[in-house]
């Protein structure tokens, strides 16, 4: 007689009954729109997340000299300016030739030409992916993965290179400047993907998350706030069989390596993971040691249509998150911001874009929409730095006295 497959898994609710409420009336709704049951039109208020249009302001905008494809954004404040990096490639996502630029700005909103800090070389069969950015003092540095043997996706996937065998070189970059960059380490760590600009914990050690060669997600911890030390690899806690963790996208317990963070009053981090099985919400874990230890990962109940996210704290306490927060799957249209007091429950949620965008260009994995935000706390401004269609570059605005 056949036995069940019977597992368990731990789920966290971190929304306020309210918001849960309008997360789920959004879905509902899309649902029966998709069916033919009714349209939007008949029920304007159900599941509508209420409009809190951002500043937006071009930092690159392409054409097909310039290259189609403009992605990984990554901001910082640097020297009392603005500093911006990005992935550029000629037509398609992660292919030989892409290249990092960066921009800079006094203000957020007139940006420079773009500069570039590391070039691919097409011919060859090499490219360049943006893992972030972090300033110390006079240097700011950029750390860029030197990918080569790349493998064209069988499947759709995050990447057009899913060959696990794909050479991946660890580099940084540095520069007194930001105009002119050098290689000043090869290699720091052997891991697969870097995602989002280090951070700084409470103890003063640099974190980031990360997946290693396996496709295992984790993070980086750095020993104190120097990025040319070399940080330790700490990988995330799964339930299952590794092989059925990287390879199985199993309702919801394969989280991708893309994540983000804050740290709350109590000095517990909270970990967000894009779940790439399509379940259409983030993953979590916790650690209430800096980073040295982690929870399972859990599944929450915050929506994501499977995208990067950002999370950080304001000046004024509130903890936010922003990112593609709906259960439609992929759909990065909907790019939303959302505020917590404490940190465990979010309790609003505001669109910053009021409409939809779509691609200029054809290219292998783009996708409609405004994607992958990194951001900067500074005052009472919160600047945000996206793509948009994966093709240009934008910096939005927010007051958030305001908000």
């Amino acid at each position: 007689m056949a036995k069940p497959d019977i597992y368990q898994r731990t789920m966290i609710d971190v929304l306020t009954p309210e918001l849960k409420r309008l997360v789920q009336e959004s879905f509902v709704m899309h649902q029966y729109v998709l069916a033919g049951c009714t349209s939007e039109c008949e029920y304007p208020d159900m599941g509508i997340a209420p409009l809190h249009a951002m500043e937006r302001h071009s930092v690159f905008r392409t054409a097909t000299e310039l290259g189609t494809y403009n992605h990984h954004p990554n901001i910082v404040k640097w020297k009392g300016e603005y500093w911006f990096a990005w992935d550029n490639c000629m037509v398609n996502e992660e292919w030989p030739g892409q290249r990092t630029f960066i921009a800079h700005s006094p203000d957020g909103v007139a940006w420079s030409e773009r500069i570039l800090v590391g070039d691919g070389d097409a011919a060859r069969g090499m490219l360049r992916n943006l893992g972030g950015l972090y300033a110390r003092g006079d240097t700011l540095y950029a750390f860029i993965q030197e990918k080569w043997d790349l493998a064209h996706a069988t499947a759709p996937s995050m990447s057009v290179h899913d060959n696990t065998k794909v050479s991946v070189r660890n580099d940084l970059w540095a520069s007194r400047d930001g105009r002119s960059w050098e290689l000043v380490k090869k290699q720091y760590v052997d891991t697969r993907w870097m995602f989002e600009n280090p951070r700084l914990t409470r103890e003063g050690r640099l974190l980031a998350p990360m997946t290693d060669h396996q496709g295992r997600p984790g993070v980086l911890l750095w020993p104190g706030d120097d990025p040319r030390t070399v940080p330790e690899i700490i990988l995330q806690p799964w339930r299952g069989s590794e092989a059925k963790y990287y390879a199985g996208h199993d309702e919801g317990i394969f989280c991708f390596g893309e994540a983000s963070w804050y740290t709350d009053d109590d000095d517990r981090i909270w970990m967000y993971w894009r779940d790439e099985s399509a379940s259409t919400y983030l993953g979590l874990t916790l650690s209430e040691d800096g980073g040295r230890t982690w929870t399972e990962v859990m599944r929450t109940n915050f929506p994501d249509s499977g995208s990067r996210v950002f999370a950080g704290r304001l000046n004024d306490g509130r903890y936010f998150l922003i990112g593609n927060s709906t259960r439609v799957h992929m759909d990065r249209n909907f790019f939303a911001l959302s505020f917590s007091d404490d940190g465990a429950k979010f309790s609003k949620m505001y669109r910053l874009v009021g409409q939809p965008t779509r691609q200029r260009f054809a290219g292998h994995l783009k996708a409609h929409g405004y994607q992958y935000p990194s951001c900067v706390v500074d005052g009472d401004r919160l600047l945000i730095g996206y793509s948009v269609n994966k093709e240009d570059i934008e910096c939005g605005i927010l007051d958030t006295r305001k908000i």
